[in-house]
């Protein structure tokens, strides 16, 4: 693959060319002379001899063609090179006939090998030269073929006569086809000569002289050898092989060497007549001197030479008259096309826009255009023939004649303005721009254009920039002139001048970016370069300028863009000082986005910029913190409103000294704060900000000589999603907020992801709840609580429970901390109070098993604070019938030391009512001894939480055993909660609790499973 890759760019390296031609040459003639060294060391001798030797040295060089042919047909891909291929190969099987002594030429005995080799040589040079000859003109080819046979027989006639025939000697004893090939051999080779020879008439190149040498040499020594047919001597052998052999080195070179150009038609030229015919007409005079005055007997060859030749004249005259009539036939239609030609070209100069003048070089008109003739005026027959300065006024005249002058010496010349006055007595101004074209110098064409409007108009333009200069520079409103875009001041008023500060040489010059305040430079550039682009033709903006003194003035511009009649624009601005409305207008934006109290952003700001933000800002890069003051009420109601304004601001302070600059503090409203955080995804961690601002709140802080110490709760929450809103932002941030009040206040939250879910499930089933207890749906489950020492039922604990229609029954967890929340804890516990006693009632009425059991009731801590419960237990025991000693109310540990005083009075009427007293979950919360002892209570209940690890936990166990041994120790009875397994029973009973209650009793119970598993239906 690689060598035929080197190969191939070896072969198409290879071109016809000098060196290459040289290259063949010395080829060619190293042979030959190696041929005849070989033949002086062989010690060759006589004629004989030095003929197969000479036959040896062209088989050599013909065969050396055979490979130049092949490589030139190679490279040019055309099949005529073939033919020379083929000849040269016929050449090579001649001479090596020849040489091997196995055939003869011009042998009676024809056609020999040799002779055929020969014609075969001969034959394909001629094919070879007649398809190169074809340029797609039939007829030029025919008279140049018998223009070329004419010459070859005139001097193959010449020949004959002159020597053939003299060394021939008798013809007579010669056959009839060796006449011929005597004659036949030098006169193709003629004839091919002939052929190459008109060719060098119409180009000459070095392959077509080569080749016309080598075929001339051929033929020498193919007439020496025609004539040493009779009697060959030595000089005659000598000649013919030395010619022979120069011949064939000669067309060997040509085939390396580039070819002239292929044959065109062409008129003949007397050069190519006295060529062809100059022999014809020798051979004329001979045949008549020798045949006719000196009366010498022709032989056959003569004669037949004689008769061709005559007969290839005539049929070249006949070619020649048939070509001469093609040449009248074109020059005819040259002739017409010359006519059209004239005429377009009129009617091109009628048609082009302007007006055109062709001078002569003396100055008088040759040609005009339509437009020249309707311009003047005039007609063509007045124009023309006249000097050009002739048609305008004499003292345009001189001007005329000296720009004349200056065109012609090649000199600059200006385009004039010349006053024309037309034959109907109108004046029009004309503007002549002349040119001198480059190939007739001698002419000079005008284009003369009608300017007359132009001059007018560029009077009134004059006039109108008169007019805008004193409307300019009289403005009462700032004007300003620049370029655009680049804004470089051209000119400005005295009141812009007066405006900014500054004077006029000092303002033209500068920039309008230089006289810019910086902040809003980039938006003005962006305008001025969409009116400077043609996107828009005008605008207005306001924006402040830089005075002298390094003040600064709002101004309302209007700009407008326009051509400058240059390529360029410029702009005009018309600059109306607004620094007091814009100050105004600031004073009542600022008045509507900010609190007038703290001077924060108000809630309308912050939301604004905040969704600005949010809009351009990475997920989890903004953060909202929602502050809200802890007990701010408090401080308002009792130390009053102006102590609470001055704790606002004070606040307002405090969180400005946290936040940074990038960020934005805003009031929301009442004691409510927001902070907007930027660019949290790196170290900046919203939680330490929050934690920085509780710290700062919680400093201890002075109104009136009153030392307060306050806190807050702040909610927190991250811009974590694409397309997050402001209103999610506040929504989740106020539940945040939300959680850290729960959780006990002066705290920072982070919001979860399904905090939202959870208030929005929260606030559904707080208004699912208000409904389900006007419809009836919290209904009491009882929990059976059991004596352990003997296991008998000694009550029930009743557990709200709550049927939802959707969501099916739902347990307390799910629906009370929400009540508690809400304030409708009251109205579900009174109906849950009256429910289970009314169902007490039915049960003690309907069966004496339960004449001595009571039910446990749960307050909660609203309840007992609300001064409201008594009156609502004593109304639902009185319309159950049931003794208030069948009824235990249990309040949680944590309820109780809520508001001591006030828990330790309601417990007190609760308990005159003669109903029992439980303290719930003992032991979870923080209650002291002395503070239980207060309070009129009869029972504890201990938390499920300890009674799991009974038996198992030594904790839990010391825990238990010490609650029980305290309640018994105080005159209490104890109740375990949660009771689930044998062990816990086993222990309870061991350290002497009083009761029990949990799955190991029984689960809640609805009051129809309660009647259908004690039998009570």
């Amino acid at each position: 693959m690689q060598a035929s890759a080197v190969g191939e760019s070896r072969r198409l390296k290879w071109e016809p060319s000098a060196r290459w031609g040289l290259r063949a040459a010395l080829a060619s003639l190293t042979i030959a002379a190696a041929v005849y060294l070989l033949a002086l060391v062989a010690g060759a001798d006589g004629v004989g001899e030095w003929m197969r030797w000479t036959d040896l040295a062209l088989l050599g060089v013909s065969s050396l063609g055979v490979m130049v042919a092949w490589a030139r047909a190679t490279i040019e891909a055309r099949r005529h090179w073939w033919l020379v291929m083929v000849a040269f190969a016929g050449a090579a099987g001649g001479a090596l006939w020849l040489a091997a002594g196995a055939s003869t030429w011009l042998h009676e005995r024809w056609p020999t090998p040799a002779d055929l080799g020969i014609l075969v040589f001969l034959g394909c040079m001629i094919a070879f030269l007649v398809r190169h000859l074809r340029s797609g003109d039939r007829t030029t080819l025919v008279v140049h073929l018998l223009d070329a046979a004419l010459l070859a027989l005139a001097v193959t006639f010449i020949l004959w006569e002159l020597v053939i025939a003299r060394g021939v000697g008798d013809m007579n004893r010669l056959t009839l086809v060796t006449q011929l090939l005597v004659v036949l051999y030098p006169a193709l080779d003629v004839f091919i000569a002939s052929i190459v020879l008109l060719l060098l008439l119409v180009d000459r190149s070095p392959a077509r002289v080569l080749l016309f040498v080598g075929m001339v040499s051929l033929a020498v020594g193919d007439t020496m050898a025609s004539a040493g047919l009779g009697d060959a001597t030595t000089a005659a052998v000598s000649v013919s092989s030395v010619a022979w052999v120069v011949g064939l080195v000669c067309v060997v070179t040509a085939l390396a060497v580039p070819a002239g150009a292929r044959v065109t038609a062409r008129r003949p030229t007397m050069r190519r007549l006295m060529l062809v015919h100059g022999p014809v007409t020798l051979g004329v005079w001979l045949a008549t001197w020798r045949y006719m005055i000196n009366d010498a007997e022709p032989n056959r060859t003569t004669a037949v030479l004689g008769a061709t030749l005559g007969m290839l004249w005539s049929c070249a005259q006949v070619a020649n008259h048939r070509q001469s009539g093609n040449w009248a036939e074109q020059l005819h239609e040259n002739i017409e096309e010359l006519r059209g030609a004239e005429l377009e070209l009129r009617q091109l100069l009628d048609d082009l826009p302007e007006a055109l003048v062709v001078l002569a070089k003396d100055g008088h008109i040759r040609e005009v255009n339509a437009n020249t003739v309707e311009l003047t005026g005039l007609t063509r027959e007045e124009l023309k023939g006249h000097f050009l300065t002739d048609l305008f006024d004499p003292a345009d005249r001189r001007g005329l004649v000296d720009l004349w002058r200056l065109m012609h010496d090649g000199e600059p010349m200006v385009t004039p303005t010349l006053r024309f006055v037309r034959p109907d007595g109108t004046h029009v101004l004309l503007e002549a721009d002349a040119n001198v074209p480059v190939r007739d110098p001698d002419r000079v064409v005008i284009v003369l254009r009608d300017v007359t409007l132009r001059v007018a108009e560029a009077v009134r333009l004059e006039r109108a920039r008169e007019r805008f200069r004193l409307a300019f520079h009289g403005a009462p409103t700032g004007m300003a002139l620049s370029s655009a875009p680049g804004g470089v001041l051209i000119d400005v008023n005295e009141s812009l001048v007066a405006m900014l500060g500054r004077s006029r040489d000092d303002l033209i010059g500068l920039t309008v970016e230089d006289i810019s305040h910086p902040d809003d430079w980039q938006r003005n550039a962006a305008l001025l370069h969409s009116a400077a682009d043609n996107e828009v033709d005008s605008y207005r903006i306001e924006k402040r300028y830089i005075r002298g003194d390094g003040g600064v003035v709002w101004a309302r511009t209007w700009v407008s863009v326009m051509d400058d009649g240059e390529g360029g624009s410029l702009a005009i601005a018309h600059i109306e000082d607004v620094t007091e409305q814009r100050h105004n207008a600031e004073r009542l934006e600022w008045a509507a986005t900010h609190d007038g109290l703290t001077g924060l952003p108000n809630r309308f700001r912050f939301l604004e910029r905040l969704g600005a933000y949010l809009e351009s800002a990475e997920p989890g890069s903004i953060a909202v913190l929602f502050i809200d003051i802890d007990n701010f009420k408090v401080i308002n109601d009792s130390l009053g409103h102006d102590a609470g304004d001055q704790l606002l601001r004070s606040m307002s302070e405090r969180l400005r000294s946290v936040v940074r600059d990038r960020d934005m503090l805003g009031r929301f409203g009442g004691d409510e704060f927001i902070v907007m955080l930027r660019d949290v995804s790196g170290g900046y961690d919203p939680l330490d900000v929050a934690e920085q601002l509780r710290s700062e709140i919680a400093q201890p802080l002075t109104i009136d000589g009153t030392e307060l110490f306050v806190t807050a709760s702040i909610g927190i929450t991250v811009s974590d999603r694409e397309g997050v809103t402001t209103t999610e932002m506040l929504r989740d941030a106020d539940a945040a907020m939300y959680r850290a009040k729960a959780r006990g206040r002066d705290c920072a939250e982070m919001f979860a992801p399904g905090s939202h879910d959870a208030t929005v499930l929260t606030l559904r089933t707080t208004n699912e709840l208000r409904r389900g207890l006007e419809r009836g749906e919290i209904v009491p489950y009882y929990q059976p609580i059991v004596q352990l020492g003997n296991g008998h039922l000694v009550g029930f604990e009743v557990l709200a429970r709550w049927r939802h229609p959707d969501r099916g029954l739902l347990g307390p967890e799910q629906f009370l901390p929400m009540a508690e929340e809400t304030g409708l804890i009251g109205e579900l516990g009174a109906a849950v109070l009256r429910a289970s006693l009314a169902q007490l009632g039915q049960w003690r009425s309907s069966t004496s098993r339960f004449t001595d059991l009571s039910v446990s009731v749960n307050v909660s801590v609203r309840q007992l604070m609300s001064g409201h419960l008594v009156d609502v237990v004593a109304e639902a025991l009185a319309e159950a019938g049931v003794p208030a000693g069948a009824l235990w109310l249990e309040i949680t540990e944590t309820a109780l030391m809520a508001d001591v005083k006030a828990a330790t009075v309601s417990l007190r009427d609760l308990r005159s009512l003669g109903l029992h007293l439980a303290v719930d979950d003992f032991g979870t919360g923080y209650s002291s001894l002395t503070y239980l002892k207060r309070f009129p209570v009869e029972a504890i209940k201990i938390d499920r939480t300890f009674v799991n690890g009974l038996g198992i936990d030594p904790d839990d166990s010391t825990i238990v055993e010490a609650v029980v041994n305290l309640g018994h120790s105080l005159g209490l009875s104890v109740v375990a909660e949660g009771v689930e397994t044998p062990l816990q029973l086993t222990r309870l009973r061991e350290i002497g609790c009083d009761r029990g209650q949990g799955y190991l009793f029984g689960r809640p119970r609805p009051a129809a499973l309660v009647e259908a598993e004690y039998s009570l239906v």
